[in-house]
């Protein structure tokens, strides 16, 4: 099963044959909304709104680990998610496809970790590598998807341009 988080505009439930909704609590809280849950092309999937589906909820605030427990438990192997902020950089505009493969979380605020050694869900304080923090075989495959769809995630179908690149994360408390 694929978990789905859509960020704005990319939270659309229509996207889902035979969809259904599910209230769920977990160790951490509430996730941000209803888990949706239904097939894309007959793959098990499961939708949630990052922000909400009403878009309340401040990017400080989400509960990222309520939101990520909940697709545990609901038997999701991976997690895709989308961000729809903006670049620094000239050569990737508005509606490119960018394959990140790492990330500068500067954000403050919000809890990081599953393994704070606090919850007793999860005991104790984990050491856990971000060297390489994206499944390679995951970004493959979704490579391989965008390719045989025509998807540009360049400047052109055989570019790797936006490959490799990395996102700082900023949040700021709010």
């Amino acid at each position: 099963m694929i978990g789905i988080i859509g960020g704005t505009g990319l939270d659309d439930p229509d996207i889902l044959e035979g969809r259904t909704e599910k209230y769920v609590d977990t160790p951490y809280g509430k996730p941000s909304d209803a888990l949706i849950l239904g097939k894309i092309k007959n793959v098990d999937c499961v939708l949630l709104a990052r922000h909400g589906r009403h878009h309340s909820i401040m990017p400080s605030n989400i509960n990222y680990r309520a939101n990520l427990w909940a697709f545990k438990e609901e038997g999701c192997s991976h997690v895709l998610a989308t961000t729809a902020c903006g670049s620094l950089r000239e050569e990737i505009q508005p509606g490119d496809i960018v394959m990140i493969d790492q990330f500068i979380d500067r954000t403050t605020k919000r809890h990081l970790t599953f393994y704070d050694g606090n919850h007793s869900s999860l005991l104790g304080v984990c050491h856990i590598s971000m060297a390489e923090p994206f499944c390679a075989k995951t970004r493959e495959v979704s490579k391989s998807c965008l390719n045989s769809n025509e998807i540009a995630y360049g400047w052109d179908l055989k570019s790797s341009s936006h490959e490799n690149k990395a996102l700082p994360c900023l949040v700021h408390k709010g």
